[in-house]
């Protein structure tokens, strides 16, 4: 059973969500009502659950203090957020925060013919559904290859939960997150409107200029059962150094080598045709094939550098490690706790290499730490780096402020714990 916390006063509606939560056929999804901000913050201190939905429309709770509260340590409290909006300007208002981990907003109306839909699309992907607690061990290559309905719902979800685990697992900082979002929206939202459903220029200019979102046209001819069979292929790789992804479409295709420039001259009065020349500017390796229905990009990653801190080690300073130096050597008493912001280090055992962390691994040198032990292995830096150094002092000064991260932090070892030992 996989249980969602669901923020909402209101009881019918609750209920009536609920229903439809069970006919998810990927998932037994058992959602917990939780009615007001205070106990909505008090769940996710403990529990610090996968997903959280949080009902935005419902005018008996202050969701936005709720969404302020998960931004004050987003480290921490990195729930994939599902959001239940009144209207487009509260989506647009969610939306313009780049560093929440907003999986899908919805409007009320759409709720009953997408929420099991976006279920199904999260548990079918949620090996990047990330847990900061997975060690890089276990996200070496991910790939996955799907073919999407023509919906904006659909496409909005896959983009968010690609960028939102690339950056949370240290590949991407905030703005090359929003780049590969603004250029995964467009080549999926150009294979769907322009491929399949075969919406021309002018058409798109007329409708925009009168409803400014695309939207209805696009659901409008969805409607069309000739264009309601068609699909949109949907493929990406990420590996260790960088993401590749795959779309096609089934329409005709377009000449991509006449596309004008649409930030000059008269173009720059013009609604949209701009996706092209932003896409070239924020990825690599951009291919279309010649009939202009398939495209391929990569982005690449950063340099092992984590896009944020923990809200724990806000107050401390950063120590420049340079390739060689010696974190500590085994034996010595275990004081201080090294939370790795950027570099790699070669953990040393009878002078062979037994592993080698990054910032995928969160800690170096946490079980003696905690268990007041000698440490047991030497750790030397691969390369160069950047680590946050704190004694035990700091960290229990910090542990009564926020004690949720000793919750976490004994997550995390029992977790450690549990791979080493199928691992023998």
């Amino acid at each position: 059973m996989y249980i969602i916390p669901f923020v909402t006063a209101d009881n019918i509606f609750f209920s009536e969500v609920t229903q439809q939560a069970k006919n998810c056929k990927e998932e037994d999804v058992h959602l917990i009502q939780i009615k007001t901000v205070q106990q909505a913050v008090e769940y996710l201190n403990i529990e610090m659950p996968e997903l959280i939905f949080i009902n935005f429309s419902d005018t008996k709770l202050d969701a936005f203090a709720l969404l302020d509260t998960l931004m004050i340590d987003p480290w921490l409290l990195h729930s994939g957020i599902l959001a239940l909006c009144k209207n487009f300007d509260d989506m647009q208002k969610i939306e313009d925060i780049r560093d929440t981990n907003l999986i899908v907003d919805l409007l009320h109306e759409e709720l009953q013919n997408s929420f099991t839909k976006v279920l199904t699309i999260i548990f079918s992907n949620r090996r990047i559904l990330f847990q900061r607690e997975i060690s890089s061990d276990l996200i070496k290559n991910i790939a996955g290859s799907f073919k999407l309905e023509n919906d904006l719902i659909e496409l909005k979800c896959y983009i968010n939960l690609i960028c939102n685990f690339l950056y949370n697992s240290n590949k991407l900082d905030i703005d090359k997150k929003f780049n590969l979002k603004l250029a995964l929206n467009e080549v999926l939202l150009n294979a769907i409107e322009h491929g399949n459903c075969k919406i021309d220029y002018d058409e798109k200019s007329a409708w925009l200029d009168k409803y400014g979102t695309i939207d209805g046209l696009i659901k409008k001819r969805a409607k069309d059962p000739a264009i309601a069979g068609k699909k949109v292929t949907f493929e990406y790789s990420i590996t260790p150094t960088y993401a590749k992804f795959f779309v096609a479409d089934e329409g005709d295709g377009f000449d991509w080598r006449k596309v004008q420039d649409a930030t000059t001259g008269e173009n720059l009065l013009k609604l949209h045709g701009r996706g092209i020349l932003m896409t070239q500017n924020v990825v690599q390796n951009l291919l279309y094939n010649d009939k202009g229905n398939e495209v391929s990009f990569e982005i690449g990653y950063e340099s092992s550098e984590a896009p944020m801190n923990p809200g724990l080690f806000d107050n401390l300073k950063s120590v420049d490690i340079k390739e060689g130096d010696i974190l500590f050597h085994k034996g010595e008493p275990g004081n201080f706790l090294f939370f790795i912001v950027k570099g790699r280090y070669n953990v040393i055992v009878n002078d062979k290499i037994v592993s080698t962390l990054t910032a995928d691994d969160i800690f170096v040198g946490e079980m003696s730490f905690l268990l007041n032990n000698q440490r047991s292995a030497t750790v030397k830096a691969e390369t160069g780096g950047k680590l946050i150094k704190v004694s035990k002092k700091e960290f229990v000064e910090a542990i009564k402020e926020k004690p949720h991260y000793a919750l976490f932090l004994s997550r995390l070892l029992a977790q450690r714990i549990q791979r080493l030992n199928e691992a023998m």
